[in-house]
């Protein structure tokens, strides 16, 4: 009597203990992406989206999209992989898909990477592993004199449904004066939570708000391409713009371009801005100290480079 019931609590520990159904996306569609054209306007310099959106916690929580990815990038995508823990060119000239996929509904941000990472693994037959590496690393202190940040103001109420939007700048909307630095000039309402990016001259400018250390640190690692913690002991919310060279980064947006460095890109122009190191401890001050530390970096063992079809 007694092992009967032993079995039947067992049996009733793996009914409770049921996988987690939410492994793999409804229906999804991998096609190879149209070759890029060479006409007037669809050349080189002209901008095509790469990457991937939607899923949990976006305005299309039930469908997910990329356009013109390399499978390097649904790989970064799949298991949410720093710049600096795998190393890999993107290529444009080579093979590109397209991925639309249907989300069950419910699901995770975290439930949704597992579902990218059983699709690579049965389309494209992906077999990995992580390693251990000794790399240079950063750490972000104050500097001497103090921090420069701007302690973010208590956050605004969300405009009436009926409100105007607010204008782009005191020229026309949409056409932003430029500044004495070079950059275009964004006035208009506080948005709380928010940050710009604007390239102009061969530089970069970041305007902004309501950011925690961490982002700082996760935003620095990104254009970097090496891992950056935090050790400034500044607990609250800022506002900041940052100014600073775009070369020898990690890349475009943060991009890895890989150990031969090749991208479509073309190099940035000549341009007076700092780099990101000086311009870190002139304009925020803080400062990047250089260390050594141990990282888990993601080696691809196999992948094929033309899927499953569907």
């Amino acid at each position: 009597m007694k092992a009967v019931f032993l079995a039947a609590m067992v049996c009733g520990l793996m009914w409770a203990q049921k996988p987690d159904p939410l492994v793999a996306f409804e229906v999804a569609s991998v096609k190879a992406s149209q070759p890029l054209q060479t006409g007037a306007g669809n050349g080189r310099g002209a901008a095509i989206r790469i990457g991937c959106t939607g899923g949990p916690g976006t305005p299309s929580p039930g469908q997910y999209t990329c356009a013109n990815a390399p499978v390097e990038v649904l790989i970064r995508e799949a298991f949410g992989l720093k710049n600096y823990q795998y190393n890999f060119e993107v290529r444009m000239d080579g093979p590109r898909y397209d991925i639309a996929a249907k989300v069950p509904q419910g699901a995770t941000k975290e439930q949704l990477r597992i579902m990218l990472q059983n699709l690579l693994i049965e389309r494209f037959k992906l077999a990995w592993h992580f390693e251990k590496k000794e790399m240079q690393v950063y750490e972000l202190v104050v500097a001497k004199g103090g921090p420069k940040l701007k302690e973010s103001p208590p956050e605004e109420p969300a405009p009436a449904a009926d409100a105007a939007p607010p204008r782009d700048g005191p020229s026309q909307p949409g056409k932003p004066t430029i500044g004495p630095d070079g950059f275009p000039v964004f006035a208009g309402q506080r948005r709380n939570s928010a940050s710009m990016l604007v390239m102009a001259n061969g530089g970069m400018k970041m305007s902004v708000t309501d950011s925690t250390m961490e982002q700082i640190t996760n935003t620095l690692s990104s254009q970097i391409g090496r891992p950056v913690t935090d050790a400034t002991g500044l607990k609250g919310k800022y506002d900041y713009t940052l100014t600073f060279t775009r070369e020898n980064l990690a890349g475009p947006f943060g991009m890895s371009l890989g150990p031969s460095g090749n991208s479509d890109a073309p190099p940035p122009p000549p341009t007076d801005a700092p780099s990101i190191f000086t311009a870190v401890q002139d304009q925020l001050g803080l400062k990047l100290e250089q260390k050594k530390g141990s990282v888990d970096m993601f080696v691809v063992d196999h992948v094929e480079k033309s899927p499953i079809e569907n």
